[in-house]
């Protein structure tokens, strides 16, 4: 009996031990030096190649899953990389530019001070205008440099675009040989294939981000929530979308060819280096566009309303001295009617720093700002066959009848820094005297002028270099906090390579092996178990 049990238990202790070589060697199949050596005699042999089809497609199934998980968040890293790369192009800009609301306002109203207050020099001042046209020089060239930021970025979008065509031409060609290779005939050499498309699609991935759909003998490339741009033997290029109201505008499209136009796609780009760079535009180039104009119209108009109500040298009231150009609109090309949309500035104190859609519905008037998405309520009156409303300190006349569903675009600050002049000609004298009685000896207010620096201009709360800063950090603080992000994603990456498993070539061999020794094991199992009966019947028999 002993014999018996030794036998069983000492077979059993061997199949385990080659049970888990076989898993290993099926698991790493590269690996030779796992598992340990064990010699049994085969005496049964059962192979079930359904079994092992099956097995094969749950291991592609989960290497499967692990590429898509890493592919995502390759996306992922390429998107931040991208935004981390331009956000510090702008936040040099920025720095660089620091001094236009800090150290070039005061130096103007320093002079001011120097010359109109407390030396009573109310004459044709050189200084003054020498300072004004400083500040007017350090916005043009900002104006410069942030347009050659906006300009590489389109550059940059076409070029890439220019990648991601061709590799979708490459994966195309490539699908198509894979799905007419002769598998039977060369059973080994489709591998080689589809390992070369996976790579173009990973390199694919990293520009516009993609969803792969496996179905036996289907394939195809999605975009995020989007048009399928490779289904099996079909694919869908990409192209550029601009503008010819605006240089500046690019986007993303594709030419639907069922209804013969170009259609918008860039919400199904949202990562990727594509995906990066098209939001950067959108978002944090517009929003500076946008704030820096906000904070130039709130020191123009300031400037100008108190020149305004001052007198000059000879007692002549002043003028404006600064031009500021007025919002643009820019009507949807799919609006029904042809009214005459106009905008200008009302209240510029009240200005935001935001673009606007004004979207016509049931006679009313819908206004989005852009910036956070919010809707407002405009104030909404009719005068001489126009229609006037008006929020945040625009006023839009809008002449004509509207369509439902017409759309308007409301650019408050398109052309703010490029139009920004001087209206002051040399030689002409300032008026920031309060009074127009020459015989006043005390014709210069200095409690006046100082509101100058320490009024609270933008947005009611905040001077012109507090938002400036304030501003400027936020990008900062934007980048760092990618910075600290990417390289933790970088590392899930490497984690989620190692997670994949490799199928051995011999796969159909082994995995009949491993049933052979799964049965052996069982059949050791048994015969333990009959010899334990047994010994249960021989001990109850003499009890």
């Amino acid at each position: 009996m002993s014999d018996i049990l030794n036998s069983a238990i000492s077979g059993m202790n061997a199949m385990k031990i080659m049970i888990d070589n076989t898993i290993d060697k099926i698991n790493h199949p590269n690996n030779k030096t796992l598992g340990k050596r064990v010699v049994i005699e085969n005496t049964v042999q059962n192979e079930n190649k359904n079994s092992t089809v099956k097995v094969k497609e749950i291991y592609d199934n989960y290497n499967d899953f692990i590429l898509e998980e890493k592919r995502k968040t390759n996306a992922e890293v390429q998107d931040e990389q991208t935004k981390i790369e331009q956000l510090l192009k702008l936040e040099d800009l920025l720095c660089e530019k620091s001094n236009i609301f800090s150290q070039l306002l005061n130096d103007y109203y320093a002079q001011i001070e120097e010359d109109i207050v407390l030396a009573k020099k109310n004459v044709f001042n050189e200084n003054i205008q020498k300072k004004l046209s400083n500040i007017v020089f350090a916005i043009k060239d900002f104006d410069k440099k942030l347009k050659f930021l906006e300009k590489d970025i389109k550059d940059s979008v076409i070029n890439n675009l220019k990648k991601v065509n061709s590799l979708i031409d490459e994966i195309h060609d490539l699908t198509i040989d894979i799905r007419c290779f002769p598998v039977l005939k060369f059973p080994n050499r489709v591998d080689g294939l589809i390992e070369q498309r996976d790579r173009l699609v990973d390199e694919l991935n990293g520009l516009i981000g993609i969803k792969v759909i496996k179905d036996h003998d289907n394939y195809k490339l999605n975009l995020n929530n989007g048009i399928s741009i490779i289904e099996n033997n079909k694919k869908q290029n990409l192209i550029a979308l601009t503008s010819t109201s605006d240089e500046r505008y690019i986007s993303v499209g594709y030419v639907d060819t069922n209804d013969k136009v170009a259609k918008k796609i860039e919400d199904m780009i949202p990562t990727a280096t594509l995906g990066a760079l098209l939001k950067f535009r959108r978002e944090e180039l517009t929003n500076t566009r946008n704030k820096i104009g906000q904070l130039i119209i709130n020191f123009a108009d300031s400037i100008n309303s108190y020149h305004a109500i001052g007198y000059d040298m000879f007692g002549h009231l002043g003028r404006q001295i600064f031009n500021i150009s007025q919002p643009e609109v820019i009507a949807s090309s799919s609006n029904r009617s042809s009214s005459k949309v106009s905008a200008k500035w009302l209240v510029i104190s009240d200005a935001k720093n935001t673009n606007y859609v004004i979207y016509f519905k049931d006679k009313n008037f819908i206004v989005t700002r852009l910036s956070d998405h919010s809707t407002i309520q405009p104030k909404v009156h009719v005068e001489n066959n126009k229609t006037l409303f008006t929020f945040d300190g625009i006023e839009c006349s809008i002449e004509g009848e509207n369509a439902d569903n017409d759309i308007y675009m409301i650019k408050p600050y398109s052309k703010t820094l490029e139009e920004l002049e001087l209206l002051i000609n040399p030689n002409e004298p300032f008026a920031y005297s309060s009074t127009d009685d020459l015989n006043n000896p005390n014709r210069n207010n200095a409690i006046i002028i100082n509101k100058f620096y320490n009024n609270v201009l933008v947005d009611h709360k905040e001077t012109l270099d507090q938002a400036y800063q304030k501003f400027s950090q936020s990008i900062s603080h934007k980048c760092n906090a990618l910075e600290e992000e990417v390289p933790f994603k970088r590392n899930m990456i490497g984690i989620l390579e190692n997670k994949k498993m490799s199928i051995s070539n011999d796969m159909e061999q082994e995995y009949a092996e491993l049933n052979y020794e799964q049965e052996c094991y069982l059949a050791n199992v048994k015969v333990l178990q009959t010899a334990e009966n047994i010994l249960n019947e021989i001990i109850e028999r003499y009890s």
